[in-house]
């Protein structure tokens, strides 16, 4: 069956507290507040500076939940939703027509166990995220079939930074350039995506066969 699990398994959008002609593609925008989309992955009910969140917290497919992150970013004062909260804080102040964080889902594998997908997203997020220095909050979103409701099949949301997240650190708050913002960084992180999981999208599943073919 073709659906969006393995139509698209892995893609990016990004917070961006206010619109600019330099971001037109609206499926590039998720949640306005880093806060929001915080409270969306872990089911919970939050207010931000608009006001009160829909009500996730009533949604049953939360499955598991986590953070990877650099040593410097280990402080109580970052637990939780307080470093997206400060997110936001320095989208008002720097740029706040740039990014204030990444928003990715990607597709699970089917008929594996939770241990399995949380050494595999902790292991990703280690290897291509947290090892240049950003922060990365996961959620693993899951939920069989029942005679009410249809399955949600298993995915994971990342939450990641991209501002300097370190009052103590020179960039603190200002956009860091080379933290996933450009066509070609989402393109190799989906790559990168594809190949732990063995989920791809169709097209490039025809593409590499017709270049076999050759």
């Amino acid at each position: 069956m073709t659906t969006i699990h393995n139509i698209r398994p892995f893609n990016t959008r990004y917070v961006i507290r206010e619109r600019s002609s330099r971001y037109t593609p609206e499926l590039l925008r998720t949640h306005r507040t880093a806060q929001a989309s915080y409270a969306y992955i872990n089911r919970q009910n939050s207010v931000d500076e608009w006001g009160p969140t829909p009500n996730w917290a009533s949604r049953s497919d939360l499955a598991a939940a986590g953070r990877c992150a650099p040593a410097r970013a280990a402080g109580p004062k970052l637990s939780g939703i307080a470093l997206w909260a400060q997110a936001d804080e320095n989208a008002v102040r720097y740029r706040p027509d740039e990014p204030t964080i990444a928003h990715c889902v990607g597709s699970l594998p089917r008929h594996e166990d939770l241990a399995f997908w949380r050494n595999l997203i902790e292991g990703f997020a280690e290897d291509y995220l947290v090892a240049r220095g950003m922060v990365v909050d996961w959620a693993i979103h899951h939920q069989a079939e029942t005679d009410d409701q249809p399955e949600i099949a298993p995915h994971v949301h990342f939450l990641i930074t991209l501002r300097g997240y370190d009052p103590e650190h020179r960039d603190y708050g200002k956009v860091r350039q080379n933290w996933l913002r450009t066509d070609n960084s989402r393109k190799r992180l989906a790559e990168r995506w594809w190949d732990r999981t063995g989920i791809v999208p169709p097209e490039y599943v025809m593409a590499a066969t017709a270049q076999k073919s050759r």
